[in-house]
């Protein structure tokens, strides 16, 4: 039995880009594109989405997951890039690349992403920035952030939600290199929620989701946005300044005659670092 065999027929033929079900206080939404990929109407759809169930008074849990076996996402669909870089491609992968992680990120209500094949790029910024992470036990399943090897700046989450989820070493070691981190090193970086066999990937995440939606929905609407904010006082901060390095190096790419690094990171060390390190 494969992962998605426990999903109703209904959704397998459907044509919608993203699916939505919400069933016994759980709000479920779930990617239904050709490798699970993410275009910008798809994008607005999935914020549309968990805001929605952020203000549903009948979802308790939100879980995240995706059609078939082989990719839970393979991120943004590069076709956007085809004609080259433009503003208006720039400021709308910006935005809602951005508004898809926050989204996530400062839901009120926990938020499991059900894992069943390898995340990347936008996929990987997903399940980051998810309260919880479910995977299918799969040697071939990896975590990638590709952003640095298709020379585009690591923005709309991958640089803050690595961050904040692996801790500064990891951050780099993904951001620099571009590489697959497959799921046993994943797991040793304490990334994962827990590691299920394929094929009880769903029943086991919908038996955490029906734990979660039995305990004090008051102290579950407060506990996410307190940790959030103890952990990451700074969020809203760290989602802008991602977006303007990235606006910048997008500027640099379009017209390299306005591009002066050096005098950009010092005005972004005195915007966000608290003034420019000083190493004399």
């Amino acid at each position: 039995m494969s992962v998605n065999d426990n999903k109703p027929e209904s959704e397998n033929i459907s044509s919608e880009p993203v699916l939505y079900k919400v069933k016994l206080g759980i709000a479920y939404i779930t990617l239904n594109t050709k490798m699970n990929t993410i275009n910008m109407d798809t994008a607005r759809k999935l914020v549309q989405l968990l805001n929605e169930s952020d203000k549903n008074p009948k979802v308790k849990v939100v879980v995240l997951k995706s059609i078939g076996d082989r990719i839970f996402s393979a991120g943004f669909d590069l076709k956007m890039f085809e004609q080259g870089f433009s503003d208006k491609v720039a400021d709308d992968l910006l935005l809602y690349g951005r508004d898809i992680s926050r989204a996530i990120y400062f839901l009120n209500k926990p938020v499991i992403s059900q894992i069943q094949g390898s995340a990347i790029g936008m996929g990987c910024i997903m399940a980051l920035s998810s309260d919880f992470r479910f995977v299918a036990k799969k040697e071939e399943l990896f975590f990638r952030l590709p952003e640095i090897d298709i020379n585009i700046f690591p923005a709309t989450g991958p640089t803050s939600m690595a961050v904040n989820i692996l801790g500064v070493s990891h951050a780099k070691d993904m951001l620099y290199t571009g590489r697959k981190v497959f799921l046993d090193e994943f797991d040793h970086w304490g990334a994962i929620t827990k590691i299920c066999e394929p094929e009880d990937l769903a029943s086991e995440v919908k038996k955490f989701a029906r734990e979660l939606c039995q305990k004090n929905k008051i102290l579950m609407k407060m506990i996410k946005p307190a940790i959030n904010m103890m952990t990451f006082e700074k969020a809203i901060d760290w989602f802008d300044l991602e977006n303007e390095f990235a606006r910048y190096y997008f500027a640099g790419v379009i017209d390299k005659d306005k591009f002066n690094l050096d005098e950009f990171i010092r005005k972004m060390w005195e915007k966000y670092g608290k003034g420019s390190p000083k190493f004399d």
